[in-house]
């Protein structure tokens, strides 16, 4: 074998940006609004979700970074488990923070476009990546990894 990484090759950002750069393309096209005449609402709800998702990101890199671990699963080894912030919570707070931010921008769209697509993009993220990196990390930290597993969800 030899490698020392969870084999995924794929920025995980942009599993949601080509989505939801898609959906802005489509809706351009043919219009799908989530709701008409209500921008203040979405407005609202586009912006707390936004900030919910940047804040669960912040949280989620500081904790990576604190630990001297690398955020980047494409390619790059890992060298702890981080269990702190976020990670109490979730095992994926980076992917949850990004679908927070997916759904703000959708919302702040207006895009219906684009909340249609999201649960293939979350299909995508938990098949070909959280499952590659969870194997990964079963197979290098053992039972300190399955004990994790077993205290922490995988999402929320």
């Amino acid at each position: 074998k030899g490698r020392d990484h969870a084999g995924v090759f794929v920025p995980p950002p942009l599993i949601y940006v080509v989505p939801i750069l898609a959906a802005a393309m489509l809706h351009s096209r043919r219009p799908w609004q989530i709701l008409e005449g209500h921008a203040l609402a979405l407005t609202l709800g586009g912006f707390f979700a936004t900030a919910i998702g940047v804040a669960i990101g912040l949280a989620s890199v500081y904790g990576f970074q604190k630990a001297s671990t690398t955020i980047l699963p494409a390619g790059r080894p890992t060298t702890v488990i981080v269990q702190r912030g976020p990670y109490r919570f979730t095992r994926n707070p980076m992917y949850l923070a990004m679908a927070f931010a997916y759904i703000g921008l959708s919302l702040l769209l207006n895009n219906l476009w684009a909340v249609v697509l999201l649960p293939l993009v979350l299909a995508v993220i938990d098949r070909a990546v959280i499952r590659r990196e969870e194997r990964y990390l079963a197979a290098k930290f053992g039972q300190p990894y399955r004990e994790y597993c077993a205290r922490v969800r995988r999402w929320l």
